[in-house]
């Protein structure tokens, strides 16, 4: 074998073993807050058209479909040299969620109560690039399946006058696979706990809304990586216009903020904090079809303000049927 052979050889072994390395350390030693620089939280996750407005008793069913086009840099690591990775990533997220809605409510004094359920499915495609002295190399990791359940024990509504208030919890289990040596994962192999208080200000008489839906999360270990991120605020806000009860235009937007920091050995750069702004148009139509209400609405939503996190734009379209 030639030295030139040799020497190119070599240098592709190397590239391999440490874009393998980087993608190794980037699932166990994060830099970024949040096991995997994500949450259960998306922006605008809980943005909507009247996101507390009390419905009618029955069964819906909705799908959304999300599109985020994202990036992550992460800072300077010094091993085995001087590098800095760059991750790229386009996510899609089908959200398939079922509510069941009762025509009584009672506790605590509620008009309605409710339960549902969501099921995620989820395809990743992630774009690693590492710049070292030698030059740019690049791995490239594609990841698709059944995301992790969540589930909504208890939804209760009340309406008074213009005002309308939904309190829900929303529990997601570990329900689909996880590899600890695989990254990225689907599934975030831990449980969460969502507790989620959403506000509408709605006058049909002028056609506006006003919504806010804060929520707090607050997440287990993961007992395979014995990372645990932190408790999380995230707050969605919408400016609605109903021209007519079936049409309306609006500005969406969200804030998150990491209140406590990563823990955990899996945590092994530091107690990492994220946060997060995005902002956005948003477009809703209702008509009725055979019979039956339908429900369809459209945002894209602009990050900024981003602290160690993925970082870029979200493309949702939400559909609906009532049965």
């Amino acid at each position: 074998m030639s030295v030139s052979n040799f020497s190119a050889r070599l240098r592709r072994v190397s590239i391999f073993l440490l874009l393998a390395m980087f993608i190794s350390i980037s699932g166990s030693k994060r830099v970024n807050a949040g096991e995997g620089a994500l949450s259960f939280y998306l922006p605008g996750f809980y943005g909507d058209f009247g996101v507390a407005f009390t419905p009618d008793p029955g069964l819906y069913l909705l799908t959304t479909n999300t599109y985020l086009d994202a990036k992550s840099i992460y800072p300077t690591l010094p091993f085995p040299f001087e590098t800095e990775q760059t991750f790229d990533g386009f996510a899609y997220l089908n959200l398939i969620r079922g509510f069941w809605i009762t025509d009584s409510g009672g506790f605590l004094g509620s008009d309605r109560f409710a339960m549902g359920i969501r099921i995620p499915i989820i395809h990743i495609d992630l774009d690693v690039t590492v710049e070292t002295p030698i030059g740019a190399l690049e791995a490239t990791k594609v990841n698709a399946q059944l995301g992790d359940f969540g589930f909504i024990p208890a939804s209760l509504y009340w309406q008074r006058g213009n005002f309308h208030f939904n309190l829900y919890e929303t529990i997601t289990a570990p329900t689909a696979v996880f590899d600890r040596n695989d990254f990225p994962n689907i599934s975030r192999n831990q449980w969460s706990f969502d507790t989620v208080l959403a506000m509408t200000w709605l006058d049909w008489n002028y056609g506006l809304e006003v919504s806010l839906v804060p929520g707090i999360i607050v997440n287990t270990e993961d007992l395979a990586t014995k990372y645990q991120t932190g408790a999380e605020f995230h707050l969605d806000y919408m400016f609605n216009k109903f021209f007519t009860p079936l049409f309306g235009i609006g500005v969406h937007g969200s804030y998150y903020r990491q209140f406590t920091g990563d823990s955990g050995t899996g945590a092994a750069l530091g107690s990492f904090k994220g946060e997060a702004s995005s902002i956005g148009p948003a477009v809703l139509f209702r008509p009725v079809v055979s019979g039956k209400q339908t429900y369809f609405s459209a945002k894209w939503l602009h990050e900024y303000d981003v602290r160690n996190r993925f970082q870029g734009d979200l493309y949702t379209f939400t559909g609906g049927l009532k049965f």
